[in-house]
């Protein structure tokens, strides 16, 4: 073999090595670092950037979204022990033509490159998605996880968030919590969202840029019948922050043939002890799980 072909080998090796021992990592963490594809990453940066632009717009033209069915916009203002002031806008394939159609009957040139943008995103984070699902797969044994994770693409859902100013540095601006689906892509550089380890300790939960931080959410838990535990995350305010507010941008990917977690009959999860489910028995666990 060349030395090129003995390089490029080696390469390959430690690419490798890098993802198995980060899917490991999941194990002893609840999350992992993985680098985007640049492409992916520039996507992110346009649909963030007008999303700013679509919050700075007036408060009846943002409202023009209702949100229905999983997609639309969302606006957060009376406070709550466990409701984060903020406003969030969601996006699902099933509902890309609504959402388009909207924009254009606001003649808002900002909405209408925040949803063009939007709906441009889901096959540039498609492939990393999948990806994920494959190692984790592999690695942890989870037979037809792939295939479920790309058959509910239409329910995948791109949330971007903004969290209002005016706090103080330190307060809890996103509540402690698990997700409910099966886990969740952290697209933003701002630093702020911190993860509950397994001793009970937060600590920081950074996304560097050009790279996604994914954690385990309630339904891979289910999945992996306890193995990989949903993380409990939380957003802090920095300094800067608590001035200015916080934008930022998650992915969350639904287990569609995967039972669902019973917000109805169990509460919403922003109401549990932070870590609850973290040493809970798998047959206690169960029970907070509906089948659909």
């Amino acid at each position: 073999m060349s030395v090129f072909g003995m390089l490029v080998m080696d390469s390959i090796t430690i690419y490798i090595m890098k993802k198995q021992t980060s899917i490991k990592q999941l194990r002893a963490t609840g999350s992992v670092a993985i680098s985007c594809p640049p492409e992916a990453s520039a996507g992110i940066v346009r649909a963030s950037t007008w999303w700013e632009a679509f919050c700075a717009l007036p408060k009846q033209t943002r409202l023009e979204f209702p949100y229905q069915e999983g997609s639309g916009y969302e606006l957060q203002e009376t406070p709550g022990a466990t409701r984060d002031l903020k406003e969030h806008f969601h996006f699902t394939e099933g509902k890309a033509d609504w959402l388009a159609d909207t924009a254009i009957q606001t003649g808002e040139v900002a909405v209408m490159q925040f949803v063009q943008n939007t709906v441009a995103l889901l096959p540039l984070i498609r492939p990393l998605v999948l990806e994920f699902a494959r190692e984790v797969e592999k690695f942890y044994g989870l037979e037809g996880f792939v295939d479920e994770v790309a058959s509910g693409e239409g329910k995948w859902i791109i949330r971007f968030l903004h969290y209002f100013g005016g706090r103080i540095a330190g307060d809890e601006i996103a509540t402690a919590h698990t997700d409910k689906s099966g886990f969740t892509l952290n697209f933003t550089s701002t630093s702020g969202l911190e993860r509950l380890d397994y001793d009970g300790v937060w600590r920081p939960m950074p996304v560097a840029e050009g790279q996604t931080t994914i954690n385990t959410s309630m339904q891979l838990q289910y999945r992996s019948k306890g193995e990989l535990k949903a993380l409990c995350h939380r957003v802090v305010a920095t300094p800067a922050t608590a001035v200015n507010g916080r934008f930022s941008m998650v992915c969350f990917i639904p287990l569609t043939k995967t039972a669902s977690y019973n917000k109805k009959g169990a509460g919403r999860l922003q109401e549990f002890a932070p870590g609850f489910n973290y040493t809970m028995p798998f047959e206690e666990f169960g029970k907070l799980f509906v089948k659909e």
